[in-house]
């Protein structure tokens, strides 16, 4: 370890006083021995010289290559261009001559996924001036496969919302209703994808922001194994919630998306036992035409009743899943109690954490770090605090509180009941190739009035993640497909989609894809009744 004593020339602007010791211990109520403070003091000052010369270290950035991937055409897209609100920033990304599974497939990325170039504006009016130093893994291996990115999607404020009125950028609307939620956080990437402006597209979830945006436009969106998909590149939250996957019109443009995408990079550290490599990963496409005959399928019976549910789209997904015993397929109900205390769990861990990740405070990380958007969240001052739309001051108010005044082990214990919840799901796996449930509770919601305050925001956003967020927690793979549609409760002449998830073990994306292909190929999801 280096040594911390002091140098026998401090710099000019070492700020260590006789105070800096027992300032830095003040909020633990504790002090050295005064015998001993001088000592304290003077290491103090040795350690600090240290980090200072680390701080003026060139940062270390990898490098992109721009010739073959040039960043043309980048704009702030307005008027008829933006015709939805979906688009944060265009660009025109693509090789020359690359033959590749994407190859003349346009993609969007949601917009905290980070390309060299192209300003990120991750749904929030704290910045507008981010530009991305470098390119996230999926990026590059979207371009190494032909596909075209054609901009960055809209995404809810900071990721932190499930309904489509927080970003700085204003509102967007269900693309089968205006003035019904297109979900979040992945909102413009679920309009773009649903409305057929892009082929494909990049999400990221850390409660359900693939999967809710997913359900509630009628597009599939795909949350895969944690770390199958590198986050490395992309503005996180938390390492145990944070995931990106790919949302599609068709199941086997999903597969074919995520073949493409998946596999250990090496970098990011949520990689965990069994992550293949690129070069290993499955022919999801092909394994998903495999039928579902033999398979057995059990339905959630505890994400049928979730609080503020909405019956009709609980009965609706099951006669869903039923049509698949027509395929060959067993279908019945499994019961796994623990399922309606997942969102509990979810609350300590995403609020600490992600109140920690929001002010530049993660440790312990083997990944890319972004340095220069921490420099853009930090140091939070009054104004900007002032300019962040409520979901995010209420995560820093509540994840600084918790850490100050809950027990230290609340954390810890939240983490080991993650590990019990897998093992429940798990348990039920062992019986059931998949788990089914609706994605959402209930229909997208009606976009809560602009003028709207804090309660009402929260109450409008309530229930939306209650069935998605806990795999999140686990990190087991989880898809949305839609399968029908209903009257809103708020307007029967208004129609909205209906979502099932489709839920199985670490890395059974094949046999995930199997069920959704065999359903979507036997049934017509906007006529299924």
């Amino acid at each position: 370890m280096s040594s911390t004593l002091a140098p026998s020339v401090l710099s000019p602007n070492n700020p260590i006083t006789d105070t800096s010791v027992v300032e830095g211990l003040k909020s633990l109520g504790v002090n050295p021995k005064e015998e001993d403070l001088d000592d304290y003091t003077s290491l103090l000052k040795g350690i600090w010289e240290i980090w200072n010369k680390v701080d003026q270290m060139d940062d270390y950035v990898p490098v992109v290559d721009e010739e073959k991937f040039p960043r043309k055409d980048v704009h702030r897209p307005e008027g008829k261009e933006n015709e939805y609100n979906a688009w944060g920033w265009k660009a025109h990304v693509a090789g020359t001559g690359i033959e590749g599974p994407l190859k003349g497939k346009t993609l969007c990325l949601k917009d905290n996924v980070t390309l060299k170039g192209v300003p990120c504006l991750m749904g929030t009016a704290i910045f507008d001036d981010w530009v991305p130093e470098t390119d996230a893994t999926v990026v590059t291996r979207i371009l190494e496969a032909g596909g075209i990115i054609e901009g960055k999607a809209v995404c809810e404020n900071l990721s932190l919302w499930g309904v489509s009125c927080s970003s700085a950028t204003g509102y967007m609307n269900n693309i089968y209703a205006d003035g019904y939620s297109a979900g979040g956080s992945s909102s413009g990437t679920g309009v773009l994808v649903g409305r057929g402006i892009v082929d494909l597209g990049i999400g990221g979830d850390q409660g359900g922001s693939i999967r809710l945006p997913s359900a509630f436009n009628g597009i599939v969106g795909f949350k895969p194994t944690t770390g199958l998909v590198p986050y490395t590149g992309i503005a996180g939250l938390e390492p145990i919630l944070d995931h990106a996957g790919p949302m599609t019109k068709t199941v086997l443009d999903n597969a074919m998306l995520l073949k493409v995408i998946a596999g250990a990079d090496g970098i990011d550290d949520r990689q965990q036992a069994g992550c293949p490599f690129p070069g290993q990963i499955p022919d999801y496409p092909s394994l998903a035409t495999q039928g579902v005959k033999g398979l057995k399928i059990g339905i959630l019976r505890e994400a049928l009743d979730q609080p503020l549910h909405d019956p009709r789209v609980s009965a609706h997904v099951v006669a869903a899943a039923k049509k698949l015993e027509e395929l060959g397929a067993t279908v019945e109900e499994v019961s796994i109690p623990i399922h309606k205390e997942a969102p509990e769990i979810w609350a300590v861990i995403g609020r600490l954490s992600a109140a920690q990740t929001l002010m530049g405070r993660n440790t312990g990380r083997r990944t890319l770090a972004l340095n220069d958007l921490t420099d853009k969240m930090m140091p939070l001052t009054q104004e900007k605090f002032d300019r962040m739309f409520v979901s995010g001051v209420n995560t820093i108010a509540n994840g600084l509180w918790f850490a100050e005044n809950m027990p230290p082990s609340l954390f810890g214990k939240a983490t080991n009941l993650v590990r019990k919840l897998r093992d429940h799901y798990y348990a039920a796996l062992d019986k059931y190739d998949v788990l089914v449930m609706p994605t959402t509770p209930m229909l997208a919601p009606r976009l809560p009035p602009k003028d709207s305050n804090v309660t009402e925001l929260m109450k409008n956003s309530a229930g939306v993640s209650l069935n998605t967020s806990a795999f999140n927690l686990t990190g087991q793979p989880a898809l949305s497909l839609p399968v029908g549609f209903l009257p809103s409760p708020s307007d029967p002449s208004v129609r909205l989609p209906v979502g099932m998830q489709i839920v199985g073990k670490f890395y059974a994306e094949p046999t995930i894809y199997r069920v959704a292909y065999a359903w979507e190929q036997a049934f017509d999801w906007k006529t299924f009744a």
